[in-house]
């Protein structure tokens, strides 16, 4: 390929503005070394604080459930409450599920609580393995008819007991749904026997969405009347979008400025906040995206008009492309090129671009959200139809050209 072929693009610069970066690219918590520092504080965070200093105040033991869509800030109050113990001297149990079985799911449970290996601790698990912990646990997780729900957590709990405090936090339990009813019954059913037995200092806290978590609850009602808590997020208010955005923007600031906001209006992030539906991941998205296009053309300020022109629908299918999260692009393209935009299966796209189902279907439902994909009730995803649009005028086009 010639010099004169290559395609060159400006560095990306957002010194116009005062600011050294774009300071909502990281859209998760994980990413962040001090979160702290950039947390909207909401109602269920002050409640969380007090339920643990009663945890680590008291040694009582606690069972909670945090529910609400894709982006609504669970996984961040689950690593908040983890932090806490482990401060404490506690151990911390973190599991994100990304399967629909069991014996997995149980195993990656107890594979946390194993500590680094040496020789001390070698010798401490072969003498687990000769007084039978590990062999009863192995039997027990070989096969589902060896699922002993009530021994498993006994088990557990004997093993969480060691430690002052202890946390068993698990992410996305909707992960789960797929699994056969006996297997959820069975899982379920480990939960309740563990948290009516938890040992002093337990917090037991699981995540996940209101779809899933409307099914479990109908499923298992006696696991969750064991709950002591249940906390349902609501959308980011207004004032603390507006919060959110100082936050972010202060971080980054290069020179100072009388408006905590700029260089975006008010009236724009009162947009962006409507558009995103107070979901906050999905302001963090609109605002990255805004805020990189805007510094591409120099915009100043960033008001309602300037959002508006940015987030209009795309006018071509090249368009269309460059606006998909990087994340999310090969799969919106294996739609696009490989299925004639749909309508096409997770299982079908997971073939294609190599990835876990789990993680593909997961993935997809959030470009569902962000309005870049629409489902259909057989449960297949597709382009929107002024994408379909110009995918048939394509069509048309290299037909005439043929």
């Amino acid at each position: 390929m010639g010099a004169s072929s290559l395609k060159l693009y400006p560095y990306q610069s957002y010194e116009v503005y005062g600011l050294s970066r774009n300071p909502f690219e990281q859209l998760a918590s994980e990413g962040i070394a001090d979160v702290e520092s950039i947390h909207v504080y909401q109602e269920i965070d002050m409640r969380l604080q007090m339920i643990v200093s009663e945890v680590i105040g008291n040694k009582s033991s606690i069972a909670l459930s945090i529910v609400g869509p894709l982006g609504m800030g669970k996984t961040q109050r689950l690593k908040t409450i983890a932090k806490a113990i482990e401060e404490n001297r506690g151990k911390a149990i973190y599991v994100k599920v990304d399967t629909n079985d069991i014996l997995k799911l149980t195993r990656d449970i107890f594979y946390a609580l194993k500590p680094p290996k040496s020789r001390t601790n070698i010798f401490l698990e072969n003498l687990s393995r000769k007084l039978g912990f590990i062999d009863r646990l192995e039997k027990m997780l070989s096969d589902r008819d060896e699922y002993k729900s009530r021994d498993i957590a006994e088990l557990l709990t004997e093993q969480m007991g060691k430690y002052p405090y202890c946390a068993l936090l698990l992410d996305e339990l909707e992960n789960m749904q797929t699994a056969s009813e006996r297997e959820k019954i069975q899982f379920f059913e480990m939960l309740r026997h563990f948290i009516s037995n938890m040992p002093q200092g337990c917090v037991v806290a699981f995540a996940c969405i209101p779809e899933a978590y409307e099914e479990y609850s109908r499923i298992f009602p006696a696991f969750f009347m064991r709950l002591h808590y249940e906390f349902k997020l609501r959308p980011m208010s207004l004032d603390e979008a507006y919060e959110l955005v100082k936050k972010r923007l202060n971080l980054v600031r290069t020179r100072d400025t009388d408006d905590p906001l700029y260089p975006f209006t008010e009236e724009a992030v009162k947009l962006i906040h409507e558009l995103g539906k107070g979901n906050p991941r999905q302001i963090l998205r609109l605002l990255h995206y805004v805020l990189s296009e805007s510094a591409k053309h120099k915009f100043d300020p960033i008001d309602d008009y300037v959002v508006t022109t940015i987030l209009e629908e795309p006018k071509s299918l090249e368009e269309y492309l460059t606006r998909i999260p990087k994340d999310y692009k090969d799969l919106v393209e294996a739609i696009v090129h490989e299925f004639n935009g749909g309508p096409v299966s997770y299982i079908q796209i997971a073939k294609v671009v190599k990835r876990p189902g789990i993680q593909v279907y997961d993935q997809l439902n959030e470009l569902i959200r962000l309005g870049f994909l629409v489902g259909d009730p057989k449960g297949n995803y597709k382009v929107p139809e002024y994408v379909r649009k110009f995918l048939e005028e394509g069509g048309e086009t290299k037909e005439s050209e043929e």
